[in-house]
């Protein structure tokens, strides 16, 4: 084989590889990129997923399905994501009940009820292996029947409110000021109204989460850094976006910002 057939080849197979390659980032929103369920409405550029009632639900969208899997195969696309939310209380009450990153089959809110459910899922279909739903929760409100560590904690749903794993809201640092190796965490209030800023990547099965306040850079060391195999429920194509619910707990769930890569 010619060096000609040769770079072909390899420009051929980089083509096919590259099918399907999704990138996007919204500093600020438009209903012509996302599509909107529920309570969720945009509000100067921003996403705002509950509103200021009870029982409130929100789920947002990007409008297509984004491709998870490389071409005839089971593997999934490494992929990056990262947004920014808030958490607003109303009157200084206290809010509930969080919000969710998630990958979804379906583009509606069709079995998601409100609550401690997020806005995610239901009673009805909670723990079912054929939902093939996945988020990251960033819950507000301790439920002890799906056994939540705290409320204030960020957590790895698989097919089921109740998280895969799960840890306190904050991120790690190292004490460069006193010269040392030790790592230290600093734990972070989800519910006081404070834009956050979060990371999410999955390479070679390896899921890592940061979370950190908005102006900061990305953590060294991941809040979640877990190895899952996501194509054992993954389908070849999801919508990927967000979902808030409110309860008798009352709250203002925001994305203000989001970016996508795989």
């Amino acid at each position: 084989m010619n060096f000609v057939k040769l770079l072909l080849l390899f420009l051929t197979i980089g083509l096919v590889q590259s099918t399907g390659a999704l990138k996007f980032a919204f500093d600020g929103f438009n209903t012509s990129k996302l599509l909107l369920y529920g309570n969720a409405k945009l509000d100067s550029g921003a996403i705002s997923l509950t509103q200021d009632t009870t029982f409130s639900i929100g789920r947002a969208l990007y409008h297509a399905k984004i491709p998870l899997k490389h071409t005839n195969s089971s593997t999934i696309r490494s992929f990056e994501t990262s947004f920014t939310f808030s958490i607003t209380p109303y009157n200084g009450q206290r809010p509930g009940h969080g919000l969710v990153f998630i990958f979804v089959p379906s583009a509606d809110i069709q079995g998601a009820a409100a609550s401690q459910y997020l806005g995610f899922l239901n009673r009805t279909n909670d723990g079912n292996r054929n939902n093939n739903v996945f988020g990251i929760e960033f819950d507000i409100v301790q439920n002890q029947e799906f056994y939540d560590i705290n409320n204030n904690h960020v957590g790895l749903n698989v097919n089921s409110i109740i998280s895969v794993t799960a840890y306190k809201a904050g991120y790690w640092f190292q004490d460069n000021q006193n010269k040392t190796n030790w790592w230290h965490f600093h734990a972070l209030k989800l519910n006081n109204g404070k834009i956050y800023r979060v990371w999410i990547d999955y390479k070679d099965s390896f899921l890592g989460v940061s979370i950190a306040p908005a102006k900061m850079k990305k953590p060294l060391w991941p809040l979640l850094n877990v190895f899952i195999d996501l194509s054992d429920f993954f389908l070849d194509e999801m919508y990927a976006g967000f979902c808030a619910a409110t309860g008798q707990l009352i709250g203002n769930h925001k994305i203000l910002s989001w970016s996508f890569s795989n």
